[in-house]
């Protein structure tokens, strides 16, 4: 009797045990089922925003960006900015020449530049030139800040040289003493350009200028136009380098031009021309 009274009280805990055994595993069930759940929204809520934040950062192509960056022709240097067209690329076959060749081609050429020494460049002041039939006033602030500098007059087209700076940059520009327009010589550097050079026969333009902070030189090759047998200061043919920076270009005949070109500034005073050397350039 003892003996199936014990046998009934097992049974009786051992069916308990299975039932709390299986209410803890559907616990344990239900419990992984909800992180999972929970885990997966995580997830896809953190996939979303991120798509969002990619939408967000990606940069919008419009017709104005297209235009800004395949349009680097417009010069903004100065108090007004103007199109130009940049032809092709220019094509000059270079060869070395000696000091004493480049200075005999030099005195046989005549710039057609013609500069009044009465004209002064002062910071607070101003000069005057004859423009339209009138004197029109060039003036310069006290800390050169915004600078107008007379640099010549080029007689064969009748146009003035001047530069115009302002903070962090300048620009050269040709102004027609009769109407008043304003050309200006292409650059892309931040520096003015050199006075340019005419050719033997009137026809070509040569504006030249170099980076003052590295070794790179530009040369535009502004040509006449047939119809008003003008030389056209709209259109130019570019030639770019790396190798040297340019001090003075002059014209041996119409397609022949040579050049002064060194390293860089340095020496003493800090403006000497170092590794001096002369240049003959073919047009082609």
């Amino acid at each position: 009797m003892l003996a199936f009274t014990l046998l009934s009280i097992y049974k009786h805990v051992a069916n308990n045990m299975k039932k709390t055994q299986v209410h803890l595993f559907l616990l344990l069930f239900s419990i992984i089922s909800c992180r999972n759940v929970e885990q997966e929204k995580l997830k896809t809520e953190t996939f979303v925003d991120s798509s969002i934040i990619e939408q967000k950062n990606e940069p919008k192509v419009t017709n104005e960006t297209t235009q800004a960056i395949s349009s680097p022709e417009i010069s903004e240097v100065g108090e007004e900015q103007e199109v130009k067209e940049n032809k092709s690329k220019l094509k000059i076959k270079f060869t070395k020449i000696d000091s004493t060749e480049f200075l005999k081609y030099n005195q046989k050429y005549s710039n057609e530049i013609t500069v009044d020494t009465t004209i002064v460049n002062e910071a607070g002041g101003f000069f005057t030139l004859d423009v339209e039939n009138a004197e029109k006033k060039f003036s310069c602030d006290i800390d050169y800040n915004n600078c107008n500098y007379y640099k010549g007059f080029l007689k064969p087209l009748n146009k003035y040289i001047l530069t115009y700076c302002g903070i962090g940059y300048c620009g050269t520009y040709l102004l027609d003493k009769n109407t008043g327009t304003k050309d200006y010589l292409e650059s892309p550097f931040d520096s003015e350009c050199k006075n340019p050079s005419i050719s033997k026969n009137k026809n070509k333009l040569i504006a030249f200028s170099s980076s003052v902070f590295d070794r790179e030189s530009f040369i535009a090759l502004y040509k006449m136009n047939i119809e008003t047998k003008k030389i056209d200061l709209k259109k130019y043919d570019s030639f770019y380098t790396s190798d040297w920076r340019i001090k003075e270009i002059i014209w041996i005949d119409n397609n022949v031009i040579a050049l002064k070109v060194f390293e860089k500034y340095g020496g003493k005073t800090g403006g000497e021309l170092i590794n001096t050397r002369y240049l003959k350039g073919k047009i082609e």
